[in-house]
This record gives C-alpha cells, sequence and structure tokens, in this order.
C-alpha cells in the first residue's frame, strides 16, 4: 500500500512534529539540545506580529501613489510609482487599466502587482525618488520604525520558544534577517535582564558577556529608531545593498563571524528562504574553508520547510559540492527538509529539550536501579511529554507557551523554594543553563535533586502509560495546589516536589501544604529522621486525608528493576 502523504508544514501538529525529532530527525534534536545549532531565522517566525512581504509591497505602492500629483507627468513620486510598476512585468493590457493617479485600492491588477513584486522586493526598494536619501522607500515607505520597531507588537509562541531555548542554554548562537526586536523581547520579558546580546555593527562585537549572540545581519528596527544616528544605515534590504554587503569593509567584521558560524555550528534555518546573496556568499565561504560531509547522520543543514525552495537547493548543492550528483541530489534534498513550520517546530523543540534533560537526569540518578529499569523511567518521561505536546492545539500556540512559562516557573519555585512565584509573575525558571551534556557534569548536581526529580516525573509517566492515573498541571491561583496533581479512580493527589529537606519545611511554612492534606511531597534526597513520617500504603487509619512524604532516594537505593520501583512508589504514595 503506498504510504500516507506527509502533513504540511502549516497544519502538522506539536505531537507529529515530537515523533520526527525522536525518528528521522532524533540527531539533530540531540544536537539541538547540545547547542551545536545555530538558529537562522527568517520572516516566517514572525507572521501575524509583523506585515507580510506582500502587504509591505502594497505599502510601498500605496506611499508613492499617495504622494503623486494629478496632472504633472514630471513628478518625481510617479517617475518612482512607474519604475516600481515596471518590475511587476505589467502586461499592457494591466498598464491601460492601472490609473496611477487613482488610489491603489481602485487598481484592478492591484494583487497581481503585489505577488510579483513579492519576489522582487529587493529591486522595488532600491528605486530612489529624486530629492531623497538612498534608502527613503524603505525609512519612510516601509515605514521601518513604526512596522517594526513599534514597542507595543509583543512576541508570539516562535519568540518565546526561542528565548526558552537561549534560556536553557542551547541556542548560544542566533543569525537573523529579521529586523523586528520580538526575540529580545521575548528574552527580556522572560528574565527582566541581559541573557541576549545583539550585533549590528562591528563596536556591537566588543567586550560581549551575554549568553546567547543573535547577529542582526539585516539590522534592527528598534535599534535604528531608538538611535537612527548609528543604526539606520545599517537597515538592509535593497538590492544593491544585498550585493555589495558581503564586501563593504563596515561590514567585515559581522560578516567573518557569521561564515565561522557557519564553518563551526550544523544549520537550522528557520522561516528563512535564503534567496538573498550574501546570505549565499556566508555559506559558500564557508564551504571553502571547512565543508561538512555528506552522508553523515550529523545533519549538518535541516530546513523548516514544506518543500524545499530553489535557494535552499542552491545553498545545498554549494555546501555539499564535493558529493552532490544528480545520482544523489534527491536524497540530499529529502534529509535536509523537516517539514514543518516555526510554530509546530519550535514548541516541540522546547518539549524535547526539556523531556532529554529530564531523561538524562534520570539516567544517572544514583541507586541501585539496572538499565532496563532506567529506560523505563526515560520511557515515562516521554510519555508524559508526548501527553502535554497532543495539548497544544487544544489552544493556541502563544497560549500554551505562556501557560508552560507559569506551569515551570511555579513548578521548579515549589521544588527549589517552597514557596510559589509572585501572582502574576511571568519569569522563566530554566531547568538547567546549560546543555545536557554541560549539564550531567555541574559539580553541584548531586544536590541539586534535578536527578531524582527526573525519576519521580518518569513514575509519573510511567503510571499514566499504564492507566492508573491522568496527570494534570496546577491551579495557580490556588496556594493548595501542587507542582500537578494525579487524578486515580478513587480521588484526585496534589504532587509536591522538594529538592531537600529545608525546601519541604517552606512547603509547610508557606502554607502550601499540612498534615491533613491530600497530597504527597515528593524528597528528591533523603528525609531526615526528625520529619515526620506518615503512614505507608492508605490514606490513614481513618480513611481521611493526609499527608505523604517519600524518598526518591531511597526509593532509588532498593529498587533493582522498574516493577519493583514503581511498586514501592505507589505504595509510599498510596496512589
Amino acid at each position: 500500500m503506498p504510504s500516507a502523504p506527509s502533513p504540511h508544514a502549516s497544519t502538522i501538529t506539536v505531537r507529529a512534529t515530537l515523533d520526527m525529532l525522536d525518528g528521522p530527525f532524533s540527531e539533530m534534536a540531540k544536537g539541538v539540545s547540545n547547542d551545536l545549532y545555530a538558529l537562522w531565522l527568517g520572516s516566517g517566525i514572525s507572521f501575524g506580529r509583523v506585515p507580510s512581504l506582500q502587504k509591505i509591497v502594497e505599502s510601498v505602492l500605496r506611499f508613492l501613489q499617495q504622494q503623486v500629483v494629478p496632472g504633472d507627468p514630471n513628478c518625481r513620486f510617479l517617475s518612482a510609482l512607474s519604475e516600481v510598476l515596471s518590475l511587476a512585468s505589467p502586461s499592457p493590457e494591466e498598464l491601460a487599466r492601472t490609473d496611477m493617479e487613482r488610489p491603489v485600492e481602485d487598481w484592478p491588477d492591484l494583487s497581481a502587482f503585489t505577488k510579483r513584486l513579492v519576489n522582487n522586493y529587493a529591486r522595488m526598494l532600491d528605486v530612489s525618488v529624486d530629492g531623497e536619501e538612498s534608502d527613503y522607500l524603505l525609512w519612510a515607505g516601509v515605514d521601518v520604525p513604526e512596522t517594526y520597531g513599534n514597542p507595543s507588537i509583543t512576541p508570539d509562541a516562535e519568540h518565546l520558544c526561542i528565548a526558552l531555548l537561549v534560556l536553557e542554554g542551547v541556542a548560544s548562537d542566533i543569525a537573523s534577517a529579521n529586523w523586528d526586536g520580538l526575540v529580545e523581547k521575548a528574552v527580556y520579558e522572560l528574565t527582566n535582564g541581559v541573557a541576549l546580546a545583539v550585533l549590528v555593527r562591528p563596536e556591537d562585537a566588543r567586550g560581549v558577556q551575554a549568553r546567547s549572540l543573535l547577529y542582526k545581519f539585516h539590522g534592527c528596527a528598534v535599534l535604528a529608531r531608538n538611535d537612527p544616528a548609528n543604526y539606520r544605515g545599517k537597515l538592509v534590504a535593497r538590492h544593491s545593498q544585498i550585493n555589495a554587503w558581503a564586501s563593504a569593509p563596515e561590514n567585515a567584521v559581522i560578516a567573518e563571524l557569521l561564515v565561522f558560524l557557519a564553518t563551526t555550528k550544523r544549520t537550522l534555518m528557520i522561516g528563512l528562504s535564503a534567496q538573498d546573496g550574501n546570505i549565499q556568499g556566508v555559506f559558500a565561504k564557508a564551504q571553502t574553508r571547512m565543508g561538512w560531509p555528506w552522508p553523515s547522520p550529523e545533519l549538518a543543514y535541516v530546513f523548516s520547510e514544506n518543500e524545499l525552495g530553489g535557494d535552499q537547493r542552491g545553498l545545498l548543492q554549494n555546501v555539499y559540492r564535493d558529493a552532490w550528483s544528480p545520482l544523489n541530489r534527491d536524497a540530499i534534498y529529502h534529509e535536509a527538509l523537516l517539514q514543518a513550520y516555526a510554530k509546530p517546530l519550535l514548541v516541540a523543540l522546547v518539549l524535547h529539550v526539556l523531556c532529554l534533560k529530564l531523561s538524562a537526569l534520570a539516567s544517572i540518578a544514583p541507586g541501585t536501579l539496572n538499565a532496563a529499569g532506567r529506560q523505563e523511567v526515560v520511557a515515562g518521561i516521554v510519555t508524559l511529554r508526548n501527553s502535554i505536546g497532543e495539548s497544544v492545539e487544544k489552544l493556541d500556540h502563544e497560549t500554551f507557551v505562556r501557560e508552560l512559562i507559569a506551569q515551570s516557573e511555579r513548578l521548579l519555585s515549589l521544588f527549589r523554594d517552597g514557596r510559589a512565584p509572585a501572582p502574576g509573575s511571568r519569569l522563566y525558571s530554566p531547568l538547567s543553563r546549560e546543555t545536557v551534556n554541560a549539564t550531567l557534569s555541574d559539580p553541584n548536581l548531586p544536590t541539586s535533586g534535578l536527578r531524582e526529580m527526573g525519576v519521580a516525573v518518569g513514575l509519573l509517566g510511567m503510571g499514566l502509560s499504564a492507566g492508573q492515573w491522568l496527570v494534570r498541571s496546577a491551579n495557580r491561583t490556588d496556594t493548595k495546589s501542587g507542582a500537578l496533581s494525579v487524578k486515580t479512580m478513587a480521588y484526585e493527589v496534589q504532587i509536591f516536589f522538594a529538592a531537600n529537606s529545608n525546601t519541604a519545611l517552606r512547603l509547610h511554612d508557606n502554607g502550601h501544604v499540612a498534615a491533613n492534606d491530600n497530597a504527597v511531597i515528593v524528597h528528591s534526597l533523603e528525609i531526615p529522621s526528625t520529619l515526620h513520617r506518615s503512614p505507608r500504603g492508605a490514606l490513614g487509619r481513618t480513611g481521611k486525608p493526609v499527608l505523604r512524604e517519600v524518598s526518591i532516594t531511597e526509593l532509588m537505593s532498593g529498587a533493582v528493576n522498574a516493577v519493583d520501583l514503581f511498586k514501592r512508589f505507589r505504595e509510599e504514595t498510596a496512589l
């Protein structure tokens, strides 16, 4: 039977995208979790927040037409408008029915003109207006400061997910062709501090101390709006600018940094067509210095697209030139195409990175659990991740991501500090600030409780997989709500994670738990003998709810296999 067609990149679910990250793109996903990829971003990550190229083209046409002086054949704006329109290759019939002295809304072929000009936008913006600066159509016609630099524009799911990858330490290098400041805004929103440095001018690269670098090689509308003297001239859009970009002395530093990035890090392009000559030039130059091999499991180049465009195929032919041939080109194209657009891909990558971190932590938790048992714990973490992934489309991507951020902040604040975040807080608490491999080598890991929390999450996922219970997110408005809750056939139990005994005491002191609560505190480390130990195996002699406390360290010290570990966990928690 023929295989089912792949979902379209715009309609694929996060859950289906996770399957791709577990399957054909598993090496890429692991590479992202260890910061082996540079993210190359284009306008596709900002759809819905800033206008599309078609809208920009229409705005330029409208801007010029509105300044045309009726009856003046020498009008400078009419001359510029005519030149712009010629780039759309209008037919004689289209020209005959286009009155350039009338508003563009009255043009019967406006839609056809704008669609054609999208592929010629850089030449369109190169059209000059007598008496004006060379960037006049960009600065005034597109109105870059207001359209892309407006402080009222808020980040979408894509920008928030990129910020989460930055804060989790797996996106230290980001190259962006976008003018908007939404990635930066998302990072600042989640940190209230500096975790990202923006590099536009060569001077911006001096003395940089930030977790991640954002190379905005086509300029930044926010900086241009706030400091036009230094950053307006750095906005790149015109055809002549793009062609001369790599050879311009003022771009030499940033160009070299991008070539180094393309040479030393794998490439994940999201929402970027790679049509501009300066982008193609960067990768061609990188290939001459040290090309990436093909075939290779490393997947050095991956494009988030529904199908590869001509410029992307050309880039692959350039960078794999020693291996490329008519016989293997389809294989090269196939392995580089990840059919999920920015929203589902970036949400899935965030969930996948968090899952890989927890899985790696659980895998090295101290104890007697055998290798097969540890794999079952990891499978439980994946089950819980998949359950979360299935819920994304029940909301919308941005709502889901913002709720994920809030739930994560609450869970980790309770785990580390024994208190819920302040109401209204939307800061992000990373699971760790390093890559997966670096997290495992952290000298503070043994006392952090993270390894044991990973085991606890896996046990909850094992119960979910076996149909023993449902796992639900916390009610963030309820002080008594746990980090999450478990719904069994009989009752719902609030689950709290505690990194250590001091955290557990603070959960009591801050009013999150009490002795008669139907709740479980899952300690990562040992429970000191001075703390109250609740009865095991039941809710209490009277059948009334009672607080239970269980130590993952103690469970892991006596368990040999997953069946034994899960049985003891259920006995201790009365789940």
